[in-house]
């Protein structure tokens, strides 16, 4: 039985363990940032819950995009992982909730979609998939053996990235 990692809002986690299956569950408008060094058979996932950290500082490891990402990144690197070999898949950014009129803090999930894409788009790091917005949460498993990544939603088909 692999070893499954779970990763909660704001964290994140980094494997070398061909075994280890890395987990982030109930994604809702947070994006799950998937990195992969297929070389150095080295993954890792951040669950990204708003865009900005805007000076704050939080101690949460990855609850912001342009903090958590880099940290992410940090991590990998640190666990032998060559940026130039780094391939990136992102999940979620859905829009959970629908108000007639519209609101923008309820584009959060695009919003966060928008801001980790600017994010590897700076590190760069080569986003090669992506399955984000619609309006259904998702449970995202990373494998580290493969860089695989499976997108599970009730009511959906799995998808493979």
């Amino acid at each position: 039985m692999p070893e499954a990692f779970n990763v909660g809002i704001g964290e994140l986690k980094v494997s070398k363990d061909a075994d280890a299956i890395i987990i982030t569950r109930g994604l809702g408008s947070c994006v799950a940032v998937c990195l992969y060094d297929k070389e150095a058979g080295v993954a890792g996932m951040a669950h990204i819950m708003l865009p900005q950290d805007n000076g704050r500082g939080n101690i949460l490891t990855a609850r912001f995009a342009d903090s958590g990402v880099p940290r992410l990144l940090k991590a990998m690197v640190k666990e032998g992982a060559d940026p130039k070999e780094i391939k990136a898949k992102i999940v979620g950014g859905a829009r959970m909730f629908h108000i007639a009129g519209g609101n923008s803090l309820l584009e959060i999930g695009e919003r966060n979609v928008e801001a980790v894409k600017a994010v590897l788009k700076s590190l760069k790091l080569n986003l090669v998939a992506a399955d984000t917005g619609k309006d259904y949460g998702r449970t995202v498993e990373l494998f580290v053996a493969t860089g695989e990544v499976l997108v599970k939603a009730i009511g959906h088909n799995t998808i493979v990235l």
